[in-house]
């Protein structure tokens, strides 16, 4: 037996083993489209993802939601303290930066003779511009923030909270739109009652007066508007949280990928262990083709 002989069925294994487990890697994801032959479709086409990228977005959807990041995680990050404050400094500033007008128009409000039967307008008022704060205001760079403070430890069911923290940067604008359309739609009812608790505490003063003693103090500012936003996620947080569709955010994001990027998505996750599969096709296929010297 000659040694081209002996070389050649487990390099032609290995070399076999190798390319069957590359392509079949490769057949997972292309082509990306379906390929015809005049009306004849190639069978296999498109890839396995592409063809069913559909149920794997909802999967998925549900997957990450069941598993990394759910209602729970959100409430924690919701009411966690770096959250409320970074709230609290934001509007804070937003009501120094317009402060003037602010106050024109308490002057105007209590300076009018029919304030007594407009009391309850005008309280309406300022619910409105508290809402319209809360709505204005940009939670994308918040949320990244505070990530941090349920990326720390480990879930309760194992889970690392290192991928709670991923997902959360990844979600934060679809997060942040999802708080904006709560308060559209509730923002009203659910502001109303809090703001009503914490004006019953001013008694009877009138409204311009308690805008002057708030605005010079920022300090004393931007504890009362840490409290509004405690009070009101103490109250309501369950609701907003369970208006954020997590799962339904993810679907709708992977629907909206190419399917060559969706590729990339997985491959930047698993392509070392894809790269493991093919070797050890090769490693198999050359281990096959050595017993067959000996068969």
């Amino acid at each position: 037996m000659d040694i081209f002989s002996i070389l050649a069925p487990p390099v032609i294994g290995g070399v076999i083993g190798y390319i069957t487990n590359d392509l079949a890697i490769k057949m997972l994801f292309r082509p990306y489209a379906p390929v015809y032959i005049g009306s004849f479709r190639l069978p296999f086409t498109p890839g396995i993802v592409p063809k069913r990228l559909e149920s794997l977005a909802v999967l998925l959807g549900k997957e990450v939601e069941a598993r990394f990041f759910n209602a729970d995680d959100l409430e924690i990050l919701f009411q966690s303290d770096a959250f409320a404050g970074a709230v609290a400094d934001s509007i804070t500033e937003m009501i120094y930066s317009r402060r003037q007008s602010l106050c024109i128009t308490m002057e105007k409000l209590e300076a009018d003779p029919s304030i007594g039967p407009r009391i309850a307008d005008a309280k309406d008022k300022l619910c409105t511009h508290i809402v319209q704060a809360m709505i204005d205001f940009d939670y994308v760079p918040l949320i990244r923030s505070a990530a941090g403070q349920i990326g720390s430890d480990r879930r309760a069911d194992g889970m690392p909270r290192g991928s709670v923290k991923n997902t959360v940067n990844a979600l934060a604008p679809s997060i942040s739109d999802g708080i904006k359309a709560y308060l559209r739609d509730k923002g009203d009812e659910t502001v109303a009652p809090v703001l009503e608790q914490m004006l019953v505490e001013f008694g009877d003063r009138p409204l311009g007066t308690i805008a002057e003693d708030i605005l010079p103090d920022r300090a004393l500012t931007r504890k009362l508007v840490k409290d509004l936003y405690l009070s009101f996620m103490a109250a309501y947080v369950r609701p907003v949280v369970e208006s954020i569709d997590v799962g339904g955010m993810i679907t709708e994001k992977l629907r909206l990928m190419e399917p060559k990027a969706v590729e990339a998505l997985i491959l930047s996750v698993v392509n070392r262990e894809f790269r493991y599969v093919v070797w050890l096709g090769g490693l198999l296929g050359t281990l096959i083709g050595t017993v067959n010297i000996f068969i």
